[in-house]
């Protein structure tokens, strides 16, 4: 995405548009020309308040970048306002152009119709290209009773959905088309109705696609599904603590085991037992995203790949491969409710 920032009538659209000549065909009209360029408005800045609404920030930045132009005012160098509301509204609009600046690829500062480049290469200017594949969507299957009793539920445990968890994958599917509306208009219609979707092994990610996209091929891909938890898996925190594990064995060797997993902040490997098989975080992290390469290498011209797996894959995924990583604080706020999304370019 390349990002244009300035003042009220400073040449950004003008600008926008000399850009976005190079993206359609000379015969084309201004209209096709203009569907490849986001312009942020006070609403974008009112979606979200303070500078701890991470989650709702990065719902604004995953939608911007599906543009590959993107036009924002720079409010913060006038009087201050007076009113509380326009105040706020300033620095919410301050904190979005840093988000945006962090993710985009390039950023040019608009004076008095002069543009100056002020993070990237100005050879990006004259090279700009879209191409939808170089966006993706990742889904989350809906709520599992292992949710609701906060298990480690990974790779390991083939849990269903909830009867709460079904809806909400309904509930998904109902309003796909307000929560994609604001999209540009090519990469949201190929997510509304992809011929093709990649899912987990898993039932309860296979469950939640089937209920998504009815109509669409699903492509199985074992090494998207979830973390596997070993002995922990489908246990809670409470359990591991007192020393209980998913092999039903009671120590307090188990528990100072998982103790250290804890303090490592999870990144030491699950222990593995007979028929538990563990893995680390970076192990994971690399199966992953190794899988989400091939799927990318799969894809036909102009298909936005559609994943539908698990919280775990989302985090790993997003962290390695998107570029909006500005607008978060750590991994697990990559992470979607349950039947959501997360949306991204892609820094490939």
């Amino acid at each position: 995405m390349i990002l244009l920032i300035g003042g009220a009538f400073s040449g950004r659209r003008s600008f926008a548009q000399k850009l976005a000549s190079s993206l359609v065909a000379p015969c084309d009209d201004a209209n096709k020309k203009n569907s490849f360029i986001y312009e942020t408005t006070e609403s974008d800045a009112a979606e979200f308040a303070g500078e701890n609404a991470i989650p709702e920030l990065s719902r604004v930045v995953e939608r911007i970048t599906s543009f590959p132009i993107a036009i924002a005012v720079e409010m913060g160098c006038g009087v201050v306002p007076v009113s509380e509301y326009d105040r706020t509204l300033r620095e919410n609009n301050g904190r979005l152009n840093i988000a945006l600046a962090k993710v985009a690829e390039t950023v040019v500062l608009m004076t008095a119709g002069i543009p100056t480049v002020i993070k990237g290469d100005k050879s990006d200017l004259e090279n700009i290209s879209f191409g939808f594949s170089s966006r993706a969507v990742i889904f989350r299957h809906g709520q599992t009773l292992s949710n609701v009793q906060r298990r480690f539920a990974g790779g390991g445990s083939d849990v269903l959905l909830t009867e709460l968890g079904e809806q909400q994958a309904f509930d998904t599917k109902s309003r796909m088309e307000l929560y994609f509306s604001k999209y540009q208009e090519g990469i949201k219609n190929k997510i509304l109705n992809p011929k093709r979707v990649f899912v987990s092994p898993m039932t309860r990610a296979k469950k939640t696609a089937e209920i998504l996209f009815p109509n669409a091929q699903k492509i199985i891909v074992d090494d998207i599904r979830e973390m596997r938890m070993g002995l922990f898996e489908n246990m809670t925190n409470e359990e591991l603590l007192s020393g209980l594990f998913a092999d039903g064995s009671k120590s307090e060797e188990n528990a100072e085991c998982y103790q250290k997993w804890l303090d490592s902040k999870g990144t030491l490997p699950t222990p593995t037992g007979k028929d538990f098989i563990g893995e680390s975080q970076e192990d994971f992290v690399s199966r992953s995203t190794a899988a989400f390469r091939k799927i990318l290498s799969s894809l036909e011209k102009d298909e936005v790949p559609v994943l539908v797996a698990h919280g775990g894959i989302q985090m790993s995924i997003c962290e390695t491969m998107f570029t909006k990583g500005g607008a978060f604080k750590n991994l697990h706020d990559w992470q979607s409710e349950n039947a959501m999304f997360r949306f991204g370019e892609l820094k490939i």
